[in-house]
């Protein structure tokens, strides 16, 4: 995945997880584990409505050029069942200038 984004700053990604925190809530011991190597299928189980929805938080917080829907809908089904919080955080600094 590393081919197709940007290696994100401590900060972007800490901010990606923490938005993936409140879209996933409370629920789960696991949820103060989500990190930059926890990946949103392979680990949270996160659904296609689920993911549109973290794409609109991330447009709302880094603005409509951060597009995860139209990035999500260009990878292969493996490359999306290993997306990390690190992966999207990448994608996020790439097209937000982070």
């Amino acid at each position: 995945m590393s081919s197709r984004t940007t290696v994100a700053s401590d900060e972007v990604v800490a901010q990606v997880a923490a938005l993936v925190r409140n879209l996933v809530g409370e629920e789960g011991t696991w949820r103060g584990e989500i990190g930059p190597h926890t990946r949103l299928d392979g680990d949270l189980f996160l659904e296609s409505v689920e993911l549109a929805e973290l794409g609109d938080a991330l447009a709302r917080h880094y603005g409509e050029h951060v597009d995860l829907t139209g990035y999500v809908a260009q990878l292969s089904i493996d490359e999306i069942i290993a997306l990390t919080v690190a992966d999207v955080a990448g994608y996020v600094a790439a097209r937000s200038g982070a």
